[in-house]
């Protein structure tokens, strides 16, 4: 196939695509690459700077083709063969396509590139779709060979602190750190990986850096959520408050807004999408050996800890925090964008639900480790329960229930990785008002699939945890294995906030938390209870 000459614009848009690249720019390299790819298609390093720099700047969906087309025509087993797949790699795990992100890196895996990015790429992609014993190597190599790169230091940090080994997470963080200080989310991971004494803190680097003017006020509220960690250790509560109040009023202020009104619609037409009616007669349970778990619930409310129960059991394996079923829901809808909204629930009424749970049975399955029982524990999926259970009939759906006023608190003092995904956790009146909608729906997952949801007291829980333990893997169809009683044992990545917690034997000290903070809390409080939420199952 041959291509016309390239326009004079396009060279141009070359040169400054190459400029900017070389500079960091990486926004304006893409802008000005994919003018210059568009403009002549024939241009494959076009292709390749467009694709890289969408990658490094978080437009994964738009570094798909562009990268598709550089790693198509780059000689195979050539360096830049392995960059352009790498990155390729990384983007679709971020949008979803896992499977098709591990088919794109185990051919480079096997290269054993001595490209310290490269290497990094691959193991931040393993790491993630909880492939991290498999990614620790990569990551590894990548660091010891660019030791002054923090974000190859963090990014080792984190994989470390996945897998349960502290001490040297928190060596790799403090490398970074050292070099760059000005890194909030290294902070945060710092703050979390112990309880800080009075003896044995990090309040006034903290401190220090805050009031730095280099700050920007994105970093300075995000830097908050870390000295609030640490006074709230200290038991310094009137300090530890306005801190977190400060730092949650800022990221409520960011783009985009959460609204009440559409999260109100979104439940009503799940609702109206999945009535009592389409539970009313038994799907047949499509037998293919293996049955998938879905562990369900607001975050933090106790869904990690459940998964450590049952992945300690020799027949299951935690296939961790997948996005594929939303994915899937996504596609059924034609949905455009990362979010769903009520116009895309209904637009699923064509949706062929067995064919889907096919899908998710034959993407998952390089994840399940050969277990009979595979956990998929994303909490997202409370929301799409019903189309869960038509999907996948066979699968056992566990739901966590909370306090509300603990599980609010907690989603209040953290400071989620994606940020955009659980925006109505800053503001005690979204906090409200998006509880009185989950609680709502449910209730009616509750009555559409009755004793087919398996439900489950984070209280009870740790308050009789043998008695709870038993009763929830006899529910799953398991029989019971002395290890579940013990989940901090329990070996694999924790890639949530969690991550850290479930390493230690399991405790009731965070019942209650929030009435520390119940001056400030008083609002949220006072509307759950108006509301009718306070102790309602």
């Amino acid at each position: 196939m041959s291509f016309p000459p390239a326009p004079n614009s396009a060279v141009q848009d070359l040169l400054a695509a190459r400029r900017h690249f070389q500079q960091g720019e990486l926004a304006l390299a893409a802008t000005a690459a994919r003018r210059a790819a568009l403009a002549d298609p024939s241009n494959r390093e076009a292709h390749g700077i467009w694709g890289i720099a969408a990658v490094e700047t978080g437009d994964y969906a738009g570094a798909i083709d562009p990268l598709r087309i550089a790693a198509h025509h780059a000689t195979a087993g050539s360096p830049r063969w392995a960059l352009f797949n790498s990155q390729l790699a990384l983007a679709l795990w971020n949008i979803g396509y896992w499977r098709q992100g591990l088919e794109r890196l185990e051919p480079v895996e096997q290269l054993a590139s001595p490209d310290p990015m490269v290497r990094n790429r691959i193991g931040i992609a393993l790491v993630g779709m909880n492939l991290a014993e498999r990614g620790l190597p990569h990551l590894e190599f990548a660091a010891a060979a660019s030791p002054k790169m923090v974000d190859l230091l963090c990014d080792l940090g984190w994989a470390l602190m996945s897998l349960g080994r502290l001490g040297d997470a928190e060596a790799r963080f403090d490398e970074a750190l050292a070099l760059k200080p000005e890194m909030p989310r290294a902070h945060l991971a710092v703050a979390g990986l112990r309880t800080s004494t009075a003896e044995r803190n990090h309040l006034d680097r903290l401190a220090a850096l805050r009031a730095s003017p280099s700050v920007n006020p994105a970093d300075h509220a995000r830097l908050g959520y870390a000295i609030f960690k640490e006074l709230d250790d200290l038991g310094r509560c009137d300090e530890a408050w306005p801190v977190l109040e400060g730092a949650n009023a800022f990221m409520a202020a960011l783009p985009p807004p959460w609204s009440a009104g559409d999260d109100d619609d979104f439940t009503k037409a799940l609702i109206k999408r999945f009535p009592r009616s389409a539970f009313s007669v038994p799907q047949p349970a499509r037998e293919t050996g293996r049955i998938p778990v879905f562990i369900v619930g607001l975050p933090r409310t106790g869904t990690t800890l459940v998964e450590r129960i049952l992945a300690a059991h020799s027949q299951v394996h935690a296939m961790g925090e997948l996005p594929l079923f939303p994915r899937l829901f996504r596609e059924a809808a034609g949905a455009e964008g990362p979010w769903l909204s009520a116009r895309d629930v209904m637009a699923t009424r064509s949706a062929d639900w067995p064919a889907l749970g096919a899908i998710y049975s034959e993407e998952s399955a390089f994840l399940t480790g050969g277990a009979r029982f595979a956990i998929d524990k994303l909490p997202f999926n409370s929301l799409l329960i019903g189309a869960v259970k038509l999907a996948l009939p066979n699968a056992r759906i566990i739901l966590l229930r909370r306090d509300p006023m603990d599980t609010l608190f907690s989603a209040y003092r953290t400071l989620f990785p994606q940020e955009g995904v659980c925006r109505w956790s800053y503001r005690l009146e979204d906090l409200a008002s998006h509880y009185r909608h989950h609680h709502r729906l449910m209730g009616h997952w509750r009555t559409c699939l009755r004793e087919g949801l398996i439900e489950i007291s984070y209280e009870k829980l740790v308050a009789e945890p043998e008695a709870q333990i038993r009763a929830l893997v006899a529910a799953c169809g398991l029989g019971f294995e002395e290890a579940c009683l013990r989940p901090h044992e329990s070996t694999g990545a924790v890639l949530t906030v969690s991550s850290t917690q479930v390493r230690s034997p399991m405790t009731a000290s965070h019942v209650g938390a929030w009435r520390q903070y119940q001056t400030g809390l008083e609002p949220l409080r006072a509307r759950l209870d108006a509301l009718g939420l306070l102790g309602a199952d």
